[in-house]
């Protein structure tokens, strides 16, 4: 009996603009992050395709205040919330025709295809006619602030200042470049300080820099670097690393001498971190436990407590936090920090120092933390910080806290935000 030839398979591949569409739909509708909506649908096709979706979608994201005010002015009446798909359509649009460059029949039609089919198919025509107009008259694109919306734009700019609250916007509205932990030149990289050299513009990927599968160094935002450098010398301390996923502390503490304990919750996050480690080719005692279930044997010589929280100061990279974050997110996360300062605290040993940090630019979540947890332990002595190990001294407050955000190195493509602040116990 002859064989029949293998079928071939017949699932079609949605295009790269398809598939930055659906990505935004679940970013801006169903509140997830982009990390979060690209595990819930992954990415198909070509290595070029998967790449260009994400440029649109991290694209639209960076500038989604600017491109809802280019739209405006050509529709009749603002969309509704229901009508998502189309908005999103348009901005995806949008972005090719004013920040990427592409040809205007491609982004126009492209685009268009995406609300031809389904319940939007309606609106074809008008997605097609503004895309013509604005591809036509090529307005402007208002300042960067208008990307911050206005109820956090406002807290922000009571909080740092209005014309630091532009440059934020601006910095940020860039692409972000890539900073890595290295004490050795890496071609093509500047150097920030003694421990951290900086990628900006086109640079080949992480995974294929010189001395990436030899464990030459590790990616970490230079904001992010700086809490470590605040525990001051480790060498040779028990020091446990709670939340440590991503694994950036945790190899600078090991860096350091520290003999590291690092916990995290999430057994996919610490799967990276021990990734990362067998790499480095450094040893850690890596635990998936939720701290406030998890009892350690022993007291620490110090402790980094990197804080759960509503990571706006990752802002130039993940564009979306500023879309999604709300007042009652912040509430929710000063509540859990709270409750992770005082379990933690219960682990340090006298004259012990305990580093907490909060990837944040939101006072609740950083200074009026720091207040708090003060006026509750009368053993812990909170410890006035400043210039050292490297750290700009802009860096550090009147108070003596550390509080980075994306104005400071400015012309050098800015840092996160963070806060920290040090304390010891008596």
């Amino acid at each position: 009996m002859k064989k029949s030839a293998p079928q071939k398979s017949s699932k079609i591949i949605p295009t790269a603009r398809a598939q930055a569409h659906a990505l935004l739909g679940q970013v801006l509708g169903e509140r997830l992050n982009v990390d979060e909506a690209v595990a819930k649908q992954p990415l198909f096709g070509a290595e070029a395709d998967q790449r260009f979706s994400m440029l649109l979608v991290l694209t639209v994201l960076q500038h989604l205040g600017q491109l809802d005010a280019v739209i405006a002015p050509f529709l009749d009446k603002k969309l509704p919330p229901k009508r998502l798909a189309v908005t999103n359509a348009l901005r995806l649009g949008v972005v090719q025709l004013l920040l990427l460059d592409t040809p205007a029949h491609a982004a126009v039609n492209e685009t268009v295809a995406l609300v031809k089919t389904g319940k939007d198919a309606g609106f074809a025509g008008l997605v097609n006619a503004v895309l013509q107009k604005i591809g036509r008259e090529k307005p402007a694109l208002p300042a960067p602030t208008q990307n911050i919306p206005e109820w956090l734009r406002g807290r922000w700019e009571q909080r740092y200042g209005a014309d630091k609250v532009a440059t934020m916007a601006q910095v940020t509205s860039q692409r972000a470049p890539l900073d890595i932990q290295s004490a050795v030149e890496l071609e093509g990289a500047a150097r920030l300080d003694a421990q951290m050299v900086r990628f900006t513009g086109s640079h080949l990927p992480v995974e294929q820099l010189a001395g990436y599968d030899a464990g030459a160094f590790f990616v970490q935002d230079v904001a992010a670097s700086y809490p470590v450098r605040l525990l001051g010398d480790v060498k040779d301390f028990q020091v446990l690393d709670i939340c440590a996923a991503p694994g950036g502390k945790t190899m600078q503490l090991i860096q350091a001498g520290a003999f590291v304990t690092a916990i995290d919750k999430s057994p996919a996050r610490m799967k990276k971190v021990k990734e990362n480690l067998k790499r480095m080719n450094m040893q850690a005692n890596t635990i998936v436990a939720d701290a406030f279930a998890w009892q350690p044997s022993r007291a620490y010589d110090a402790i980094l407590l990197d804080a759960p929280c509503t990571a706006t100061g990752t802002w130039r990279r993940h564009p979306e936090v500023v879309q999604l974050v709300s007042e009652v997110d912040i509430a929710e996360m000063v509540t859990l920090q709270r409750a992770l300062l005082l379990r933690a605290w219960d682990w340090l040993k006298a004259g012990g120092r305990l580093v907490y940090c909060v990837c944040s630019l939101e006072a609740e979540e950083g200074e009026e933390q720091a207040v708090w947890f003060a006026s509750q332990r009368a053993d812990a002595m909170m410890t006035k910080l400043a210039d050292n190990s490297g750290i700009p001294a802009e860096c550090f407050t009147t108070e003596g806290y550390l509080r980075t955000h994306p104005a400071i190195m400015a012309a050098q493509g800015g840092m996160d935000g963070f806060f920290a602040v040090v304390f010891t116990k008596r």
